[in-house]
């Protein structure tokens, strides 16, 4: 049998493994922080929580832009190929 060749992660996929990984790793220090001193700083967590939603939403932008301008370019072409016919 043939090996299956591993495509390399773009660029959007490692930023989101990157912010997935800090993600844990900051609910876990959070809940460390709590364990210990019995508080947790609240505006430090909305404002992490949020860049963190702020920056999958752009994602999901980029992406779907991304599609969108495949999807004309792609029909473009067919149009004109249907013309030459």
């Amino acid at each position: 049998m043939r090996k299956r060749d591993k495509k390399p992660l773009g660029t959007i996929d490692r930023i989101l493994v990157i912010l997935g990984g800090f993600m844990g790793l900051f609910t876990i220090v959070m809940i460390v922080t709590f364990y210990i001193k019995d508080a947790v700083p609240d505006t430090l967590i909305t404002c992490v929580m949020g860049c963190g939603g702020v920056e999958g939403i752009l994602t999901a932008a980029i992406t779907i832009s991304k599609q969108i301008t495949k999807g004309n370019s792609n029909q473009d072409t067919n149009d004109e190929q249907e013309d030459y016919k």
